[in-house]
Formats: structure tokens, sequence, C-alpha cells
């Protein structure tokens, strides 16, 4: 009977037991077809007797299994806090590094840079002061990354949370370790690539600028990594804000001309198609997009690009839509899919659906198939206390005080009525005879600091200081009262 695949106590039956070194390891890869997810759980837990598998295997013997437990409990210890897996000890994982079986490891070469990651992880973030100071050990760190495609949670928090202001120092007698430009570049490119993959395109936009504008060394001309980071820099502008944007003044003209040379410049002005209607009723915007992608398509291949280009494709009839928002207020789904360059009105559907569930536009669908496009209110930051003055709210407790969104429609309305009111309240204290009466008195006296002058024109005074006639007083508010735009922006 062939042993359990499913359980660890089978899994190192099989490591310990088997003649078949490619068959262990399609085995250790996918034990009984596991996802990914739990095969690391499984490799990582305990023997059925609670002892350790790896007091039970041989270290040089056994490296295949032993590689691939070791590497899932270092990972599972340093990604994932309540997993309840153990760390092996440092001296055991020091010898397996001496004494391991180079052949065996050789099968597994994407479970030796895993091991290596939650090491190099702690090196690189524990030896500086702070984790945004760049070492030797950060490029080397994401390379491994990048090169065992085990991009963590970890690794991209590290990339978001601290993005680098400063190089770690070595002293003088270290001098050869030091960082140069060319590894700024290098940390910042592979930086921006992991959180591509990983779909956190704002920040990798960030690293992406930071590559293609770095210095090089002793002037000279703009790197050739430079040149994939401004293909890759526009790309990911293309799918994630619609088109490309300006780029630093300081950028390299030597570097933009390269890249007006090659199939991306035409690429990216081709995105996301034009949203009008040829004469025979197509987008003829979207098929120049379709037919430059399949033109180059053999040259994004081989640069490594294809699939940030194919997602381009795909994500150029969302914009389509968005900019068709900027034009029309109403549109039906058979109208919207010939500008997109979809036939079918259910996928025209979804994808309208998708874009109102994911806040990209808002619009509303009706039941015969006709899309309304609407605007999105603004909002403003509002404190508390102006919330109350502004709306006449009760007074607010203690958990209402925080900023509070406002749309701009409601925030103008309030200040309207409250502009409104201050007015007529202006209109009936000017007529009231008891404040003329004090107002005089003061004036007349000379004992008010005023500013107002005997024979002057104060408020609710006619020429000379004395009682004005009724024909007199102020007909329109704003005598004696701050305008609206200074009620409102002053």
């Amino acid at each position: 009977m062939a042993p359990d695949s499913q359980s660890i106590d089978g899994l190192v039956q099989q490591i310990t037991t088997s003649n078949n070194l490619e068959a262990l390891a399609h085995t250790l890869r996918s034990p009984a077809g596991s996802a990914k997810d739990v095969r690391e759980f499984l490799l990582a837990s305990p023997l059925s007797s609670g002892q350790d598998p790896l007091m039970v295997l041989d270290l040089r013997n056994n490296t295949l299994g032993v590689l691939y437990i070791l590497s899932a409990r270092l990972n599972l210890f340093y990604t994932n806090s309540g997993s309840g897996v153990q760390r092996p000890p440092w001296g055991l994982l020091a010898q397996f590094c001496q004494v391991f079986a180079p052949n065996q490891a050789r099968m597994a070469p994407e479970r030796v840079l895993k091991l290596a990651i939650p090491l190099l992880y702690n090196l690189a973030t524990r030896l500086p002061l702070t984790p945004s100071t760049l070492t030797p050990i950060h490029p080397i760190l994401l390379l491994s990354t990048l090169q065992s495609k085990h991009i963590t949670p970890t690794i991209c928090q590290l990339l978001i949370q601290h993005p680098i202001d400063d190089l770690y120092m070595f002293s003088s007698g270290f001098s050869e370790h030091s960082l140069n430009a060319n590894d700024n570049m290098i940390y910042h490119y592979l930086a921006g690539v992991i959180l591509t993959q990983a779909a956190h395109y704002t920040a990798a936009l960030d690293y992406y600028e930071t590559a293609i504008t770095a210095p090089t060394t002793s002037n000279s001309p703009p790197s050739a990594l430079q040149l994939e980071a401004l293909k890759k820099l526009r790309l990911v502008q293309c799918i994630a804000l619609g088109g490309p944007q300006p780029l630093p003044k300081y950028t390299s003209p030597i570097l933009l001309r390269a890249f007006k040379n090659s199939p991306y410049h035409n690429l990216i002005n081709a995105f996301p198609g034009s949203p009008s209607q040829s004469k025979d009723g197509s987008s003829s915007g979207n098929n120049r997009l379709r037919q430059l992608i399949a033109k180059d398509r053999d040259v994004y291949a081989a640069e490594c690009h294809l699939g940030l280009v194919e997602r381009l494709e795909k994500e150029a009839p969302k914009w389509i839509v968005k900019r068709l928002t900027e034009t029309y207020v109403t549109l039906g789904l058979s109208e919207i899919g010939k500008y997109i360059g979809i036939d079918n009105e259910n996928q025209v559907r979804s994808l309208v659906l998708s874009m109102i569930a994911s806040k990209t536009i808002l619009a509303t669908i009706s039941a015969s198939g006709i899309v309304t496009f609407h605007d999105a209110p603004g909002t403003a930051d509002v404190s508390p206390e102006d919330l109350r003055a502004l709306l006449g709210g009760a007074a607010m407790g203690p958990q209402d005080a925080s900023i509070q969104k406002v749309t701009i429609p409601a925030l103008l309305n309030a200040v309207q009525t409250q502009s409104a009111y201050l007015a007529q309240l202006d209109m009936e204290v000017g007529r009231s005879k008891e404040f003329i009466s004090k107002a005089f008195k003061m004036n007349n006296g000379g004992g008010g600091s005023g500013g107002m002058s005997m024979g002057g024109h104060g408020p609710g005074f006619g020429p000379g200081g004395g009682f004005p006639d009724d024909d007199e007083f102020p007909s329109a508010p704003g005598m004696y009262s701050m305008d609206q735009d200074t009620i409102m922006f002053g």
C-alpha cells in the first residue's frame, strides 16, 4: 500500500523510502493535489507522535525532503505569526547548509531561494537603524523573491511602508562594500516589478520613476535597465491611470528618445482607443490597439512584457467607458458595445456593473438597457463644530469628534441658509432704536473706541451723525455684515 501523502507522517515515510527523486519531488511539490497554502502547513506540521520531522530525517541523504520542510517552516514562522509553527533551530539550519546534497537541492532551486528569503529579510531590516535604509542585502532579497516567485505580503509591506530615504554607510575599512548608484537603481527597479506583480500599481509607479531618474555613474548615458523601467512605467500607467502621465523634467532625453523608437511608444499612444465610432459603427481606435499588440507580440514576449500588454488590452474597454462619461449623459448598452468593440450586450452589462461596483464610474442601468452616467458629488472635510453650526445639529458626543465628509452641495446650501439668516439679523439690529441710541451715545460722548469721528458716517447714522430718515436705512444686507465669500472662504 502506497504511503499517504496527505499527512506529514506519510510524506516523511516517502522521503525516507523513495528511490526515485523525480517522483519524490513531484509529490512534495503537490502532495495529493493539495492547495498551496494547505501544502505549506502540511510540510511545517509535526508528526502525529509530536516529534519534529527534522529530527527523523538525515540532512544529507534526505536533502530534498529537508529542504521542503525547512523552507515551509521558516516562511510560515515569519509571515504568519498565528500559525503556531516553530522556528527550526539555527544550528540545524547552519549544519544543513554545510552538508546538503547538491544534486538533490538542484531539483528544487526555488525552495533554496525560499529558504533564504526570511533570513535575508531579517538581515535587511534589522541591520540598519531604520527599515528605510538601503543596504547591500536589499537587492539580493528582492532578486531572490522574484526568482522564487514567492512574493509575500511582508515583502510588499516593506516596500510600500518603508521607501528608501537613506543609504547604509560602511566604515573606511570596509569601503569595498559601499553602495553605488547602480545598487540604488537596481533595487528600485526590482521593487517596481514585485509591486506590479502584486497589483500595487500606485507604489510600483513611484519605484519605476525613481529608477528611470536615478543618476548614473560618471555621467554615463542611461542604462538598459532604466529603459526597461520606463517601458514598465508606461504600461502600468495605462493600466492603472488610463494613459501615460507626465514624467519628471529631469528625465534623460536620451532615455526618452530610446523609448520613442520602440514599439511601446505607439502602443501607449493608442491606448485605450478612441471613444468615437468609425463609419461602419465599430471603434477604430480599439481596433488599432489590437492590431499593434498583434504586430509586435513577439517583441513583448521576448522582453517579458506580454503579461502586462495583455492586461493593458483587457483594461482598455474600461477606460473607453470612463472617457464616454465625460461626453455623454445616457448611452445604450449596444452603443457602448460599439465603442469598446464588444458585440455581446451581456458582456457590456457585466463590464459596466463591475465598474459601478468598483466605483470607477457612477451610473445606473435601466431595465431597457440604458446607462445613465452621474457626476460624483464633491466632498469637503468639515470639523464637528462647523457641522453643528452649519447644519443645526444637536450637541455631538465624543464619538462624533472627528472630521466628517460632507457633500459640497449640502455644505453650500447650509452656508447660504446661514448667510440669509445673518443678513436678516443684521437688518433687524440695524433698525433697532436701542442699538442706534447706544451707538450714538458712544460716539457723541467721545468715550467709544470704535474708530468713528463725530460727524462721520457710522452704522445707523445719517450725515453729520444725526438720526437718519427711514429711507436712509440700507434696503439690502451687506452694509453691516461680511459678504458671502468672506463667510465661506475668509
